[in-house]
């Protein structure tokens, strides 16, 4: 019984860090990497004249896409990293009431808050802010759920 209950709290924690995931790619798709050659046609002759232009215009769009791909990874970042800190605070709030699907919720927040530093074009600052969100989350979480049930 209590291997179904850890199966059944890792069950709650990955299916809350999946449901973020897929939201995020459902309400806030990523940029898509412009294909140079659907979108400008093919190549021109690489010696030819022809070619630098089009090649400067293919660098330009992938120039572009990769601001737009910074923009949106921040803005991933500013809202799913609160989302997991209110998952895991709330999921140790209702810990005591509600066992393991607060614990569930806690670990789903964790996995919500590790998405939320993961993305490639997300600027270390807010990374570095991120992971640090991270480890008092987890001193919050640990100092209420280890220490204060020791007190009890």
């Amino acid at each position: 019984m209590r291997i179904l209950r850890v199966i059944y709290v890792l069950a709650i924690a990955v299916a809350l860090t999946v449901l973020v995931i897929v939201g995020v790619q459902t309400f806030y798709p990523a940029p898509q990497y412009p294909d140079c050659y659907e979108l400008l046609g093919p190549a021109p002759d690489y010696e030819s004249p022809e070619y630098q232009e089009w090649d400067q215009e293919c660098t330009s769009l992938g120039d572009e896409y990769r601001q737009e791909a910074a923009v949106h990874d921040r803005n991933t970042f500013f809202i799913v990293l609160p989302l997991g800190v209110v998952f895991a605070v709330v999921g140790t709030v209702i810990l005591r009431r509600l066992g393991i699907f607060g614990v569930g919720l806690i670990l789903g927040g964790l996995g919500t808050m590790i998405f939320a530093v993961v993305p490639y074009d997300l600027d270390n600052i807010p990374r570095f802010i991120g992971v640090a969100v991270i480890l008092a989350v987890l001193i919050f979480v640990g100092y209420k759920v280890f220490i204060s049930l020791r007190k009890s």
